[in-house]
């Protein structure tokens, strides 16, 4: 009986001894884990050149400006009374900017008929004699936008040229026409005034001129078919310069402070802000754009190149020895989770764990800091301890690290291609270059160990007539 119970506890200890332990628990994580700092997406500035030509804005207000401005019949000209006053437009008025001075010139055209009474042998008579003189009537608004869009301007006179003699000469009579010149200034003054401010504000509504692009720059705008690579705009805030010329030509630059990033897969998820906000006037123009390409090995991709590597690899310890049935690669809340089938001595699936880390030489990304999970780590303390002692770290870690470099040009070339004078939307073009990638940030997200390509470069968006 004593050799029978002493016989057991060895069959025992035989039995569990010939059966390879194993591990079969999902894996757990480390208690008190950090996690890593969610990356923010560095942001940057699109630039919008604006340029209006001051023709269009002639043009309206010549249209605005009816022919005949000004007429009496009772008009003082000089020593002569009631003298009938007509005052027409004259050719085309013309704009011309300095600065932020608007300069117009109005030519006018004025027609007087003077009426004198002949007489002799006491008898008299009525005659009327018809004069015509030019001017051309000078002003000038200062013109700047506020920063709620709305573009203004303050005008003043800046006299003006006689495009004819000054003086008229009525039979005997000479007739100086500057006193009449100097009430069709001072009585047409208000009148041109608020034909140019409304003018102004209607052909130069840079907020409604912005809008279109607005809405348009925030939906998702897909650079490549396969893979399927999407650019999403993100904006934040609106600077602009103010108004500024040079001869025929009004400008400014728009600044539109946004968020620029690359997706692969499908098209990424945008909560459009319809309404263009209140803009700042930037200290300066700031042309430097930064895009946050997002350039992805999926873990699909990864356990297959693991899978080219490993797969039925033996590992052996003594007399231990261990066979890579199958590996794979996930993540789990900011960790990249490695999975190991094996058979052998050691039968059934362990987790290794680690952080993301990109090495700036070799432009690859790798797994570093690895361990068991905590499930795995207490199954090998408990069945295979040989196992635990950095045998399978350290036969996996060499294959832990991915090639980037060639997805990165590849990427490059794509958003370079697309800054190429293409075409956002009607009179609407993107141009712009890339001049240097650095990394940002290195991640795990739910489909792909993703780097955080920092391009940094111009881009602009030329409106075009």
């Amino acid at each position: 009986m004593r050799d029978l119970l002493h016989f057991i506890p060895c069959v025992a200890m035989c039995l569990i001894g010939c059966t390879p332990p194993s591990v079969t628990a999902p894996p757990a994580l480390p208690a008190g884990r950090i996690l890593a700092e969610a990356f923010k997406p560095v942001p940057s500035i699109i630039n919008v050149p604006v340029e209006i030509r001051t023709h269009a804005l002639e043009q309206m207000i010549n249209e605005q400006l009816p022919p005949l401005l000004f007429e009496s019949d009772t008009m003082t000209v000089g020593v002569m009374k009631n003298v009938k006053v007509k005052v027409w437009k004259g050719d085309s008025i013309r704009l011309s900017l300095q600065g932020d001075r608007l300069n117009y010139r109005i030519p006018i055209r004025i027609w007087m008929q003077f009426s004198f009474s002949v007489g002799a042998f006491s008898v008299s008579h009525t005659e009327y004699q018809d004069v015509e003189a030019g001017i051309a009537l000078k002003f000038r608004s200062r013109l700047f936008v506020k920063n709620d869009w709305k573009a203004v301007t303050m005008t003043e006179s800046d006299g003006y040229d006689w495009t004819t003699d000054p003086v008229v000469k009525v039979r005997f009579v000479t007739i100086p026409v500057k006193p009449l010149a100097d009430f069709i200034l001072s009585r047409q003054h208000k009148k041109f005034g608020e034909i140019v401010d409304k003018g102004v504000s209607s052909m130069l509504d840079i907020k409604k001129l912005l809008h279109p692009l607005w809405v348009q720059i925030q939906k998702p705008i897909r650079l490549a078919e396969y893979p399927p690579l999407w650019l999403r705009l993100t904006p934040r805030s609106v600077s602009m310069t103010q108004l500024a010329g040079n001869g025929r030509m009004i400008t400014s630059s728009v600044g539109i402070t946004s968020v620029a990033e690359t997706f692969f897969g499908k098209e990424p998820v945008c909560t459009p802000k319809d309404s263009l906000p209140d803009f700042v006037i930037p200290g300066r123009v700031d042309s430097s754009f930064v895009l946050n390409l997002y350039s992805e090995i999926t873990y699909a991709n990864a356990s297959e190149l693991l899978r080219s590597y490993l797969q039925g690899r033996s590992f052996t310890s003594g007399r231990k020895e261990v066979i890579v049935q199958d590996i794979e690669i996930y993540g789990l809340e900011g960790y990249a989770v490695v999975s190991i089938d094996f058979a052998g001595s050691f039968k059934g699936k362990v987790y290794v764990i680690g952080r993301t880390r990109y090495d700036a030489q070799k432009s690859t990304i790798s797994i570093e800091e690895l361990d068991f999970d905590v499930s795995t780590k207490n199954a090998l303390h408990n069945t295979a301890e040989w196992l635990f002692h950095g045998v399978i770290i350290d036969k996996v870690k060499p294959y832990l690290s991915f090639p980037l470099r060639e997805k990165m040009l590849e990427s490059q070339l794509m958003v370079q291609k697309m800054l190429c004078n293409s075409k956002l939307m009607k009179n609407v073009y993107v141009n712009g270059f890339i001049d240097s990638l650095s990394i940002g940030d290195v991640r795990v997200t739910d489909r792909a160990l993703q780097a955080v390509v920092l391009s940094r470069g111009s881009l602009f968006l030329n409106i075009r007539e």
